[in-house]
Formats: structure tokens, C-alpha cells, sequence
């Protein structure tokens, strides 16, 4: 496939239809955006880049929407597997002569069964060593089978991701800033945005820490590299507001959060993200507020500080209610994140849930159910958490507060009778609990907000996803 002066590579990057998703725009493709933009730096007009974005699309019809390129790229995530291998195949039986090249967690954490399906593997962060596989191709040099990034890059020498490989009706959006208590933030136009990678924690349920010989701890972008971001967002497309999907949005030491938080406040955009309960002081608190911040998110997870603790969170719940208290003092929402059916709960877990909710009063409750990832500590060592069954259809890894009017929920894993903490919970009694606690949850006026759309009446009977743990 070696190119002729003057003749163009043709890289489609794909993103799937996330259907397991009630509303799929809520987010971005945020990778795919990073690494067109690298390649269209690295390689000017020797590329011809797309996105494929099959948000919305059925699978049986997604490939009309793939235009014919040389090179596909495809970021694997354990809920997209079964998704993006049918396409793989679908593409290969048209295009006989593409090349298709992986990476993404999964492929990090399954590079054996990946390579059954892709024909090269990126391992680790994409930015350099994406580059030297697309080399290969465009050169008539052999893939390699793996391209693996082994150093940490330095995330400050590649440009922000531009967003032009989109319409702009998809970049800049309503509904993103939506507010329990204020209203008409709602029609801000907005998008998400990630100004850091990695996480410096190791929660037993988190799959961050699995990948971390790939990119440990976490790394900001420089706070005059945020505002040029920010600044382009709004002068590109107009934008309002932001959502911040950084693990931990606002860095934890202090002169860096207040750098980091002074660059967000020259823009005067209104902001939103989340943080851990451990990482605010009084001054960050107040700081956050003027530099326009609406809503923090807090991954208080639940009550129980046996079940903190099993899971290796590593905060205790007084601080949550120091934390939730100083978000209200400073007019800041908070949205409170809680996980039902963690190891180690006690059999009146509802009720403490509740009362925990009712002492602390946040604004807006999002409730999720334990489930067992690939990757994480729980799913590598099951037997020390208690569990004696993993199951692995991907496809059951998502399952969240009223996704949808009417849904099958399914657990990833099976408690023991006898665990180390005492008896497990049945699989049937961890459902009670987790649809238990949704609805008293509602009844006390604390389930989250959602921007009114096609075929929701704002109640918040439908949900959609705005935290990506996944794989």
C-alpha cells in the first residue's frame, strides 16, 4: 500500500454507536480527537482523516456510514467489543486491502484475543507510537503486531484536540449544564472537555490502576494551554459552558489548583466536573466557585467504611459530609456518586444510605451497581473481595439509575454465602436493594437532572450516563 507522491492515506477513526447509552452525545470522542489532530500535524496533507461517528446508527447499518480509507483505527472498550468486531469483519469483506489497527484498555488487557481481530495493537498512549504504525502503513513497511508506548508522554507537546472532524450540531450542545435548583443553564451551549489523564489511586473497582504501567499518575495540562482550549471552543463553536470528565478535575495541590482553576476563570466560561472528597480546602472550595464552576461531582460511593475500605477508596465518610457541606457553602451544586452492592455492605445498607442522604442533603443523587470490570482488582483477585463468580458478556457492564423506563439488570458477579466480612448478599437481594434505593432516592426529590429531549418529560424517569468508568 505504499503511496505515490502526491496520493493521500485515507484514516478513518471510528466511534461506535455506545447503544447501551440512553443519549450518547452527552459525551465526545475525545481520543479520536487527539489522535486525528496528531496525525494531521505529523502528516499534513499526506492524510485524508475521518471520524465515523455511528452515534445513533444500528449496527446494521453502519457500514453505509464508513467511507472507504486505508487505515481504521478503533479505541476497544470492553462494552464496544462485540460492536467494533463486527464492523472489523464488515470492513474486511469490503475493503479487503485496509488495514485495521487497536488499542484502547481492552486491547491493553486482552492483546492476545485483539490480535486475532486487528492487525496491529497500540498499547499504552497513542500519540507517538500511533504515528510510526500509520508510517508503516503509508511506507509499505510490515505492522508490527504491537506498537507500545512505554514512557509517559509529556501531554503538554501535542496540541489541544481540534473538533472540526465533526459537524458542529454534535460538538456544541444543550443539556450539558443542566441544574437541579437553577434553572436555564440548561440552554448553554456546551461540550465536555479532559485538561489531565490518569488517575494517582487505586480503587479495587476502577480499571485505571490495571493500565497504569502505561500511563501512571496523573498529568494536567499546563494552565495557558487550558485557557488557548477553552478560548478555541468558544470562539469555534460558541461555547457556554464545559463539562470536565477529568477523574479529578481540579489537581490536588494547592498552587496548581489554583493556577489551574485562574486559567479556567479568565475564559469566563461556567464549568462542571468531579473531584475526590479529599481534595477540597476551604480556599480551593471558594476559588472553584469564582472561576465559574456550577456543579462538582463527588464519588462518595457509600456510607459503609467497611465497604470504603474493602474496596481500597482510601477516604472515610466524615470527610464526605465536610466535603458536601463545603460545596453548599460556596453555592457550588454537588452531585453525590453512589455504587449499591459493594462488598462488604451491611445488611441494613439502604437504610443508612438513606439517612447518610438525608443528613448531608446534596443536590443530586446518581446511583450505579457494583459491577466487576476487566482490569480491576476485583476482577483479577475475585476470592479476596468474597466473589466466587465472574461473568463476562461486556454487554452487561452498565447498569445505572433508570437508564431507561424498563430494564433487565444484570450483575457481572456472585457473591459467596460466607464471605470475609460475613454473609454475601444474593444476587436477587443486591438487585432489591440497588431498585430500593433508586426509589426512595426519588421520592425525597434527589435524583439527578436531565435536560428535556426527544421522548423525556425532565421527571428524570430516563437517565444517561455522564462518568465513563467503563472499559
Amino acid at each position: 500500500m505504499r503511496k505515490t507522491v502526491g496520493e493521500m492515506c485515507r484514516v478513518g477513526f471510528i466511534f461506535p454507536s455506545s447503544d447501551y447509552l440512553f443519549d450518547p452525545f452527552r459525551g465526545d470522542p475525545h481520543t479520536h480527537f487527539q489522535i486525528l489532530t496528531v496525525l494531521e500535524d505529523r502528516f499534513g496533507s499526506r492524510v485524508q482523516l475521518f471520524l465515523p461517528d455511528l452515534r445513533g446508527i444500528k449496527r446494521e447499518f453502519a457500514l453505509y456510514h464508513i467511507p472507504e480509507c486505508d487505515i481504521y483505527l478503533y479505541s476497544v472498550y470492553s462494552l464496544d467489543f462485540e460492536e467494533l468486531n463486527f464492523l472489523v469483519q464488515g470492513l474486511r469483506e469490503r475493503y479487503p486491502k485496509s488495514k485495521h489497527i487497536g488499542g484502547g484498555p481492552h486491547a491493553a488487557l486482552f492483546s492476545e484475543a485483539c490480535l486475532k481481530i486487528y492487525d496491529a495493537l497500540i498499547l499504552g498512549e497513542g500519540e507517538e507510537v500511533m504515528v510510526s504504525a500509520v508510517e508503516d502503513v503509508m511506507t509499505s513497511r510490515e505492522l508490527k503486531p504491537i506498537y507500545r508506548q512505554d514512557h509517559p508522554l509529556d501531554i503538554n507537546q501535542f496540541p489541544f484536540p481540534r473538533r472540526k472532524y465533526l459537524p458542529a450540531a454534535t460538538v456544541a450542545r444543550k443539556g450539558l449544564m443542566a441544574m437541579k435548583k437553577k434553572p436555564g443553564y440548561d440552554q448553554l451551549l456546551s461540550a465536555t472537555v479532559m485538561f489531565s489523564r490518569g488517575c494517582p489511586y487505586n480503587c479495587a473497582f476502577c480499571a485505571i490502576p490495571s493500565v497504569k504501567k502505561f500511563s501512571p499518575g496523573i498529568r494536567y495540562r499546563k494552565p495557558h494551554l487550558i485557557e488557548e482550549e477553552i478560548r478555541y471552543l468558544m470562539q469555534a463553536y460558541g461555547m457556554q459552558g464545559i463539562s470536565l470528565l477529568d477523574e479529578i478535575a481540579i489537581p490536588l495541590k494547592r498552587d496548581a489548583a489554583i493556577a489551574h482553576l485562574e486559567a479556567i476563570g479568565k475564559t469566563g466560561i461556567r464549568w462542571r466536573g468531579q473531584t475526590r472528597v479529599d481534595s477540597l480546602t476551604p480556599e480551593i472550595a471558594r476559588l472553584a466557585c469564582e472561576s465559574g464552576c456550577l456543579t462538582l461531582s463527588l464519588g462518595v460511593e457509600t456510607p459503609s467504611q467497611r465497604a470504603l475500605d474493602i474496596v481500597h477508596k482510601n477516604i472515610d465518610v466524615a470527610r464526605s459530609k465536610e466535603t458536601i457541606a463545603l460545596l453548599k457553602k460556596n453555592d457550588i451544586e454537588c452531585r453525590v456518586y453512589l455504587v449499591s452492592g459493594m462488598p462488604g455492605e451491611p445488611e441494613d445498607i439502604v437504610d443508612q444510605t438513606m439517612a447518610f442522604l438525608e443528613e448531608t442533603q446534596p443536590d443530586t443523587v446518581m446511583v450505579s451497581l457494583f459491577t466487576v470490570r476487566p482490569g480491576t482488582a476485583v476482577y483479577e483477585h475475585p476470592e479476596r473481595f468474597g466473589i466466587k463468580q465472574l461473568f463476562t458478556d461486556w454487554k452487561n457492564m452498565m447498569n445505572l439509575q433508570n437508564r431507561y423506563e424498563s430494564e433487565d439488570i444484570k450483575l457481572t458477579f456472585e457473591y459467596e454465602e460466607k464471605t470475609p466480612w460475613g454473609r454475601g448478599f444474593s444476587r436477587e437481594q443486591i438487585i432489591r436493594n440497588f431498585v430500593e434505593l433508586q426509589k426512595r432516592i426519588r421520592e425525597k426529590g434527589m435524583s439527578s437532572v436531565l435536560y428535556k429531549g426527544p421522548g423525556d418529560d425532565g421527571s428524570g424517569a430516563r437517565r444517561s450516563r455522564d462518568r465513563k468508568k467503563d472499559l
